[in-house]
């Protein structure tokens, strides 16, 4: 069988069905309807010739065959893609797509007011999608189209990620206004022994927490954790009614020093910097849409940094 014998668009429908493992949920992705899908995998088992996907106790399961040819298909498609998107004139008040981003909540704060202004005024026909973050897949999600760009603290990105450091930025204790750790001599062993706020982010990421916890370790201690959240938005809340301390980034501690009634106090051991970085794809770094938005976060991150 020759090339121009062959439908790409097959190539397409392939990696929807090996996405999803179902064929309705595989047609919705691609927008076609159920009967067009099942056509589709029949021509795929055709071209194959191999089942591709076969019926299981869980639904449906790629075969060996399948499992073998999804990394070469995906690979095709990135070079078709980035071959379509080719560098070319490029006018931002005609752009009509979706940028898939992860943004924790901390960058979400800092960062996504001043973004989204300007993102606005010059592509108002940009659609921005904030997804959850998910440290532990970030590689597969980027990959394989799900998310464009990813802007966090991440100390060991995929060797698959571009980055590029946006910013840099450190911690601080947070207390309530008279708390007793604010006054008198602060050492480590005596901010070890307060009961504190831990931040762990989704699916168990212990990045942040790393930060204090290994600098403790290095002095023989550790922390009372009291309570762990995932998120750092609520802690200065939870912390200005409490006598829970809590570390947060410097940025976002000085953002609710007013508001939420906490005082910030330097951390008495040495600590280093965290540099917030960028990250992306080789799917979508020849794009001239995605390095005009890269460029735009880059710019709004050095006007209050």
């Amino acid at each position: 069988m020759r090339l121009r014998d062959i439908d790409l668009n097959l190539l397409v429908a392939f990696d929807a069905l090996m996405r999803e493992c179902h064929v309705t949920r595989a047609a919705w992705r691609l927008e076609i309807s159920q009967s067009s899908m099942s056509l589709a995998l029949a021509k795929l088992r055709t071209l194959f010739n191999d089942p591709l996907l076969v019926k299981s106790a869980q639904g449906l399961m790629p075969t060996e065959t399948a499992r073998t040819l999804y990394p070469r298909v995906q690979e095709i498609l990135r070079s078709i893609d980035q071959l379509i998107q080719a560098p070319q004139d490029f006018d931002p008040a005609r752009v009509t797509e979706t940028v898939s981003m992860i943004v924790i909540d901390y960058i979400d704060l800092i960062v996504m007011p001043s973004l989204a202004g300007e993102l606005q005024r010059e592509a108002p026909g940009l659609t921005i999608r904030i997804a959850p973050p998910n440290p532990r897949r970030l590689g597969e999600v980027m990959s394989n189209g799900e998310i464009d760009l990813a802007l966090s603290y991440f100390p060991l990105p995929p060797d698959s990620v571009r980055t590029r450091p946006l910013f840099t930025d450190r911690l601080v204790g947070i207390a309530r206004e008279r708390h007793p750790i604010l006054a008198g001599r602060m050492d480590a062993e005596r901010f070890s022994m307060q009961p504190q706020i831990a931040i762990q982010p989704a699916d168990g990421a212990d990045m942040y927490n790393a930060l204090v916890d290994d600098a403790l370790r290095d002095l023989g201690l550790h922390r009372r954790v009291a309570l762990v959240k995932p998120t750092f938005l609520g802690v200065p809340f939870i912390v200005a009614r409490t006598d829970l301390v809590a570390t947060l980034p410097l940025s976002v501690a000085e953002r609710f020093v007013e508001i939420a009634g906490i005082r910030t106090f330097e951390l008495p051991f040495e600590q280093h910097p965290f540099d917030i970085v960028m990250m992306w794809h080789d799917r979508t770094h020849k794009s001239a849409f995605h390095q005009w938005v890269r460029e735009r976060i880059v710019a709004v991150c050095k006007q209050w940094c």
